[in-house]
């Protein structure tokens, strides 16, 4: 789909501040830099933290940043023309094996950060001005969405045409909500299933991925093709779609059925010669984007906690999702370990006792130390914070507030 030129009602040279709101854009030398450190600090996929992929996302990072000022002082969305080094980024990415989740992902947070920017300038009695630039900005993010998700697809719908890979443009379809996705699969040769499971996965650096940069990538790849194989080994009658990178992606798993996809994870894990992780949401083929963005929210969760190997889905961490959500309870658990970190062994103790599901010997074992040592630690534990890990209300509370510590890049045990 095109992307139209698209006009704001709000006025031309929005202010904040007494200034105009692309102010910080504009002038403040660091605030791309700072857009740039936090989109790379909030991926996990390795194809955009590695040293190429940093450059593309420092230069698309300053792309968006000059969009985002020209919409604030115009009042005016950006032309298709003036997308075109974007959709060629993605086209780039496409082609490089990038999911295209985290090229998502990775653009939603970089526009929340420049918003949070923008709005960080709001004075009292700019309410309004903050909600159009707030319009302004979303707007943005929408065409600039399109353009890149347009541009990936329309990368791999070439590279389908050629023969090289037509499963990866039917996924593709099917993860950007392209309504030629059946058109796509009748062309192929494929019908599409009714619901599908939506299996985001990650595949951690194999063994022999060390050494010099060719040697990595040859590892990396000889992975790859293990796991593909697997995957199309499948006997089922409708076999899994996927996109896939050396470092994970996506996998369609059609009429999905109880316990298929944990199978799937044991063969691909056995394949790839490495522990994989997934996580899994059922969805109308219709609805496959919006399942894709809760998969891999929950995978990057999963990763940022350091959960075992496995298949996860929404039932599984609900707890750790709700508190993953910014707000007054979030910061009031990331609180109450703060006078435990001023004592030695403390959150360590209280950590492996959690882990190890309340089993003091079990933790003293894994500690090194005396089960009475354990004991006396985690007095310690309840004088000082006031909640006694020995009961399971307040050891629910304190597991709480180990997940939201694990949570905040900013704080350390």
């Amino acid at each position: 789909m095109a992307t139209t030129m698209v006009s704001s009602d709000s006025a031309e040279g929005l202010s904040l501040g007494g200034r105009p709101a692309s102010h910080q854009l504009r002038v403040a030398r660091d605030s791309t830099q700072k857009i740039i450190d936090h989109v790379l600090d909030t991926t996990q996929c390795r194809e955009l933290t590695g040293r190429s992929g940093r450059t593309v996302v420092a230069e698309v990072t300053a792309e968006c940043v000059a969009l985002a000022a020209d919409v604030l002082d115009s009042g005016v969305q950006p032309s298709t023309e003036a997308l075109g080094r974007l959709r060629r980024s993605a086209g780039k990415w496409a082609r490089l094996g990038v999911p295209l989740a985290a090229i998502q992902h990775a653009f939603h947070e970089g526009f929340s950060r420049c918003l949070r920017m923008i709005a960080g300038r709001a004075v009292d009695g700019e309410h309004g001005a903050l909600v159009d630039g707030a319009v302004l900005m979303f707007g943005l993010l929408d065409v600039v969405s399109e353009a890149v998700s347009s541009g990936y697809l329309d990368e791999y719908k070439a590279v389908a045409a050629q023969g090289q890979d037509q499963t990866q443009a039917l996924v593709t379809a099917l993860l950007t909500g392209d309504r030629s996705a059946p058109s796509i699969a009748e062309r192929y040769g494929t019908e599409l299933a009714e619901r599908y499971e939506v299996v985001a996965v990650h595949f951690p650096p194999h063994a022999d991925e060390v050494g010099a940069p060719v040697a990595r990538e040859a590892a990396a790849t000889r992975k790859l093709q293990r796991i593909r194989s697997a995957l199309a080994d499948s006997h089922a009658a409708e076999p899994p779609l996927a996109i896939l990178s050396a470092t994970g992606g996506t996998i369609l798993v059609p009429d999905p059925v109880a316990g298929v996809v944990e199978s799937l994870i044991t063969r691909l894990t056995e394949a790839g010669e490495v522990p994989v992780s997934a996580s899994a949401a059922v969805s109308v083929a219709s609805r496959i984007a919006a399942a894709a963005e809760n998969a891999y929210e929950l995978l990057r969760l999963v990763q940022r906690l350091d959960y075992r190997p496995g298949v996860y889905r929404i039932a599984d961490l609900a707890l750790e999702f709700q508190i993953a959500r910014p707000g007054v309870g979030r910061r009031h658990l990331e609180r109450m370990l703060d006078p435990l970190r001023r004592v030695p062994d403390l959150l360590p103790t209280l950590q492996v006792f959690v882990s190890t599901e309340a089993n003091r010997k079990k933790a003293a074992k894994q500690l090194v130390v005396h089960p009475n040592t354990v004991d006396y630690r985690l007095k310690r534990i309840q004088q000082i914070t006031g909640i006694d890990p020995m009961k399971s209300s307040g050891l629910r509370s304190l597991h709480a507030a180990l997940i939201a510590d694990s949570l905040d890049p900013k704080r350390s045990v």
